[in-house]
């Protein structure tokens, strides 16, 4: 569904990606690597707010290279964003109305329905990444790329957010997700790919990666297996 192909991104001299290459068909695909590897440019490439230098992207067989992140989101590909995008000033429910008719369907889906009345502002963190995913969900999308969901949630939170994204890839929407928490990303990932400097440098199951010496030479530091599990 999801192919990306030999893809570079230079800002200067800066190299912020160099040569990425990977496909995904379905499932959840995690993307990990160090602060500076290349993770963010990377979704913002595949989504449209940024230009690739070089490479392209195709998505459901077509080439989205450069097409505006409007359009790439009509053919079914959307990006949540680390730092939320709501209208704080709207409510839960008035949030969603002006994206989908079938606001309260996807408020329940997403556990917000006792809390459609409320102001967005007023929302949890946890809440409020939901408040996003239900916002995305509403589009009808094919894949959801998610940058860093967990960030910033509690045990609890994060627990009921991973259970909703479970029922999304259930349900058959495919997602990519970038996050720092590995724990709750390799839950949900069947495959992770993991950055470091702008290049691939490993790609497989998550148990193989906390083994994996590059990985854990470059991302998890020395205890690899056990900053995965803590």
């Amino acid at each position: 569904m999801l192919e990306v192909v030999d893809v570079t991104k230079k800002f200067g001299e800066l190299v912020a990606l160099d040569g990425v290459s990977f496909k995904t068909n379905g499932g959840c695909l995690g993307i990990i690597g160090p602060n500076g590897a290349g993770k963010t440019t990377l979704f913002s490439i595949i989504s449209g707010f940024q230009k690739p230098t070089s490479g392209k992207i195709i998505f459901d067989g077509k080439d989205i290279t450069g097409m505006r992140p409007s359009k790439i989101a009509k053919l079914g590909l959307v990006r949540t964003f680390q730092l939320l995008k709501t209208f704080k000033h709207m409510s839960v429910y008035e949030n969603v109305s002006v994206v989908s008719d079938n606001a309260r369907e996807i408020l329940e889906r997403v556990g917000l329905w006792n809390k459609r009345h409320h102001l967005a502002a007023n929302l949890s963190q946890g809440e409020m990444r939901r408040l996003g995913i239900a916002i995305a969900i509403a589009t009808n999308p094919k894949m959801l790329l998610l940058d860093e969901p967990f960030s910033g949630l509690s045990p609890a939170e994060g627990k009921m957010l991973g259970e909703m994204i479970e029922e999304l890839k259930n349900d058959g929407i495919s997602l990519v997700i970038i996050e720092h928490k590995l724990g709750e990303l390799f839950n949900l990932a069947d495959r992770v790919l993991v950055l470091n400097f702008g290049k691939v440098i490993f790609e497989g199951h998550p148990d193989e990666a906390v083994n994996d010496k590059t990985v854990i030479e470059a991302y998890l530091g020395g205890n690899g297996v056990d900053n995965v599990k803590g």
